[in-house]
C-alpha cells in the first residue's frame, strides 16, 4: 500500500516526492528498484528460452549483484562529479535515486511479453531499440531527479551521469590493450 501511495504522491507532485524518496535513504526500497531492473534484464534476454527456476534465480541473483554494483559506481561517479561542481550530494540519496530508475526497466518485461505472445511478429529484431529507448527513458529520470533534487542545470545532471563513462571507457581500453598485449605474447 505504501508503494501506492508514493506512486501516486510522485504523480502529483513530482519534485516533493522525489525529495522525500531520497532523504529516506531507504535501502529497502532501492533494493526493490534493483531488483525489478533485474528482474527486467533476465526476463528480457530469457523469455521463451525455457531456463529452469533454479537457472533463473541464479541469473536474477547475478544481475542484482551487478545492478547493485553498477547503482553503486554511479551514485560514487555521480557524486563526486557535483562536489567537483561545489554541490553539496549524498551518495546515499544518489543510490536510492539510482534504485528507483531501476523500476524504469519493468518496461523491458513488457517488451520480453509482447516478443513472447507474438513470436511470428519477429520483435527481437527491435530489442536493441528497446535497449535505448529504455536506457534513454531512465537517463531522462535521472537528470530530471538531479534537477529536482540539487537545483543544477540539466546540462550539469547530464553531465553528472555521464561522468561515468570516463572511468567505464579507460578500463575498458586498458582491457582490450592487455588483452592484445596477451594475445601478442602468445604468438
Amino acid at each position: 500500500m505504501h508503494g501506492l501511495k508514493t506512486y501516486f504522491h510522485y504523480m502529483e507532485d513530482p519534485a516533493a516526492a522525489l525529495k522525500e524518496w531520497v532523504q529516506a535513504r531507504s535501502l529497502a526500497w532501492a533494493c526493490a528498484g534493483y531488483l525489478a531492473a533485474a528482474l527486467g534484464w533476465v526476463l528480457f534476454f530469457n523469455i521463451g528460452d525455457g531456463i529452469s527456476a533454479a537457472a533463473f534465480v541464479g541469473k536474477w541473483a547475478v544481475v542484482f549483484a551487478a545492478e547493485l554494483t553498477a547503482g553503486f559506481f554511479m551514485a560514487a561517479v555521480c557524486g563526486m562529479f557535483l562536489d567537483f561542481c561545489r554541490v553539496k550530494a549524498s551518495p546515499a540519496e544518489l543510490f536510492s535515486l539510482v534504485g528507483s530508475a531501476g523500476f524504469i526497466k519493468g518496461l523491458f518485461i513488457v517488451f520480453a511479453l509482447w516478443n513472447a505472445m507474438w513470436p511470428q511478429a519477429r520483435l527481437g529484431g527491435l530489442a536493441a531499440a528497446a535497449v535505448l529507448l529504455v536506457l534513454g527513458l531512465q537517463l531522462g529520470y535521472l537528470t530530471r531527479g538531479l534537477m529536482r533534487l540539487y537545483g543544477v542545470s540539466a546540462w550539469k545532471a547530464l553531465g553528472a551521469w555521464l561522468f561515468g563513462f570516463i572511468p567505464l571507457c579507460a578500463a575498458g581500453l586498458l582491457g582490450c590493450i592487455f588483452a592484445a598485449w596477451g594475445l601478442m605474447l602468445l604468438f
